[in-house]
């Protein structure tokens, strides 16, 4: 085995709640693979039995490397910890941080959410009942029981009824970035994540982001299909890799006739995508007085998501150049969106995107935060787009108008 390889793919497995036994079942995928001298797949698998593992997937099996009691998830600290032991121990040309886990992004929660319960269903029955299924880490308790109860949002960790919030997994990602430079990919085999609110808070911490816009499948990724080919080409260049995720997944869910997306997205372009954002926020802003009704039903017409307040930002950009022909200003803003996440482009902060099944149809790669005022999430001031940005005001001003 070479001292450094050329992939390590680290897989933080969050499986302290119902999807346990969809962990051990990607791990089973992960296995047709099995890591070889130049790609290492290494897993961190926290379980509801009070017991988390390290693993090196092999071809057709799992070598135990570390064995403790479970831990917090929702720990940063915990994540900081797996990835730093992770970079240490299996250097590479490139690393992959694939965050595994389950929660609802923005999602609104009642005060007294059941964790316990949580357990008992099955992934599904939790979609449903609280429009769950793949998504990302939220915030701590505390900070959450300072918030009112319609502001609160998770991702389970059931046994420490703990949770990340985005500042907090960009500050963890951050503190073990290898030899202090950015990880070449962050995955998120998660819901909802792929949103620019979210790239803008990582965009110091990798290179590559690639996360859904809709709630993903219970499946997940398809890890076989994917690892193989990066065994088989371990040279693959992180973009290429990030789009290799994309089209497998897009070939997955196609076969299954199931309702899916995919995207890559350049975090180190994420700086024209933003001004461009910003550019049609301040164009709409000019006239939001006379234009406040035509920019909220574009907004309604837009592509939604399992969050109907996640809108696709290449729709709705799209659908604001439709209702508003003659507005000369908002024509340019929303071609200059538009040209900016163009994935033919070699500028374009989408890299690839997949949208399989008719009701993701006009899925472009990104999505954006446009609540309407009653469901507007107080914490939202806290994310970095939100402050250095006009997206924030442009919203308020919806809501005043």
């Amino acid at each position: 085995m070479s001292t450094t390889a050329q992939w390590t793919w680290l897989v933080y497995m969050a499986g302290d709640n119902n999807l346990e036994g969809a962990g051990g079942t990607d791990l089973a995928e992960m296995k047709r693979a099995g890591s070889t001298a130049d790609v290492n797949i290494i897993v961190q698998f926290d379980t509801e039995a009070n017991k988390t593992t390290r693993y090196r997937v092999e071809k057709n099996k799992l070598k135990v490397l570390q064995q403790m009691p479970g831990v917090n998830c929702g720990d940063p600290k915990v994540l900081t910890n797996f990835l730093k032991w992770g970079v240490k121990t299996f250097p590479a040309k490139h690393y992959l941080v694939d965050v595994w886990n389950h929660g609802g992004g923005w999602e609104n929660l009642p005060a007294d959410y059941n964790y316990d319960g949580i357990r008992s269903l099955k992934p599904t029955q939790a979609h449903r009942r609280l429009r769950l299924r793949r998504a990302l880490f939220k915030t701590t308790v505390k900070a959450i029981h300072r918030r009112p109860a319609a502001a609160r949002a998770i991702a389970i960790d059931c046994g420490s009824h703990d949770y990340l919030d985005n500042q907090e997994l960009r500050k963890a990602v951050a503190a073990a970035m290898p030899g202090g430079k950015k990880f070449d990919v962050i995955a998120c085999d998660a819901c909802l994540m792929n949103m620019l609110e979210i790239a803008y808070e990582m965009k110091d911490t990798a290179t590559v982001m690639v996360g859904s816009e809709e709630t993903e499948p219970g499946e997940g990724w398809p890890y076989a299909a994917i690892l193989k080919t990066l065994t088989a080409k371990p040279s693959m260049s992180p973009a290429d890799l990030s789009k290799l995720v994309v089209s497998e997944y897009g070939k997955y869910f196609t076969r299954a006739h199931t309702p899916a997306t995919q995207s890559a997205l350049a975090l180190d372009r994420i700086g024209a995508i933003s001004s461009a954002v910003n550019a049609l926020a301040m164009a709409l802003l000019a006239d939001i007085r006379n234009i406040a009704g035509t920019v909220t039903l574009a907004r309604d017409r837009a592509q939604k998501y399992e969050m109907p307040e996640y809108i696709d930002l290449g729709d709705f950009s799209a659908q604001l150049a439709q209702r508003l022909p003659h507005n000369a200003p908002v024509q340019s803003a929303a071609a200059a969106v538009a040209s900016a996440l163009n994935p033919s482009s070699a500028t374009g902060f989408v890299l690839a995107s997949t949208a399989t099944g008719a009701t993701v149809a006009k899925s472009t790669g990104v999505s954006i935060y446009f609540p309407h005022e009653e469901d507007y999430a107080p914490d939202y001031s806290d994310l970095l787009f939100s402050q250095q940005g006009q997206w924030k005001t442009l919203l308020q001003a919806i809501f005043k108008a």
